[in-house]
Order: C-alpha cells, then structure tokens, then sequence
C-alpha cells in the first residue's frame, strides 16, 4: 500500500510539474502570433519569477532534507537567482528580462543536477526536471528573439 502512495505522489508531483510549464508555452506562442493586446512577454515573466521561487523552494528543502549530501552553497545559489531575476522584472525590459529568466533556469537546473549526483533527489526527478526546464528556456528564449506577432494568424 504504501508504494501506491509513493506511485501517486510521484504521479502528482509530474502532473504539477509539467503543467507549470503550459503557461510559458501558451506565453511563448501568444507572443510569436500577436495573439490580443495582452504583452505576453510581461505575463510570463511574472510566471516565470513565481516559478523559479518554488524552484529555489525546492532547493532550499534538498539543502534542509539533505546537507551532507549537497554543497552549502545551494541556500545561497538558488537565492541569488530569485533575487536577480527580481532586480530583471524591475530594471530590464521584458523581452530582455526573458534571457535573464532563462539563464535563471539554466542555473537552476544545473543546481538540480548537482543535487541528483550527489544523491540527494532521485534520477527520475532529475529527468523531469531536465525536460521541463528545457521547455521553459526554450519558450523564453523565444520570447527575447522573436519580434512579436511575428508570425500572426489572426
């Protein structure tokens, strides 16, 4: 019974994870189309420092759950990337403010990397966390080099 539980949390945690994405997507393709007035590029930064808070968060509960096993740096590493990502939403327009966010999550990852060699999370997370990360660079670096509505369809 308690592998089922494990099984489901598993489940639940994926499903979580990959939908936090669907917003940098849908951003990434409203900003390409010229979909409605809305900057999109403004949204999904905004989405993008949320999201990498949590990702900071959960760092910071590796570095609690599991000190010996990570470097000491992991507390000041992921809070330097929510504090320079913060500075981005204030001083650096938001089609530029997307490579920063992106290089966040490139730091990011390589942080959660670090943290799946050393043992402290499982292989299988690291994967998604790869792969969603790989979404989000991906959606923001098009947001920061292609011109919006460069491809309108309506």
């Amino acid at each position: 019974m308690a592998a089922r539980g494990a099984d489901d949390q598993r489940l639940l945690v994926q499903g979580l994870t990959y939908s936090g994405a669907l917003p940098f997507i849908a951003g990434a393709v409203s900003h390409v189309i010229g979909f409605g007035d809305v900057n999109a590029a403004n949204l999904t930064c905004y989405w993008a420092f949320t999201i990498l808070m949590f990702m900071a968060g959960t760092l910071w509960g590796i570095q609690v759950v599991a000190p010996e096993r990570v470097a000491p740096n992991l507390f000041l590493a992921s809070n330097a990337v929510v504090l320079g990502t913060c500075a981005a939403l204030w001083f650096v327009p938001f089609n530029e403010a997307a490579l920063l966010f992106a290089l966040g999550f490139g730091v990011l990852w390589w942080l959660d990397k670090q943290a799946v060699r050393a043992g402290a999370t499982d292989a299988v997370y690291g994967t998604m966390r790869s792969r969603v990360s790989g979404i989000v660079v991906a959606c923001l670096v098009v947001l920061a080099v292609v011109p919006m509505g460069a491809i309108p369809i309506f």
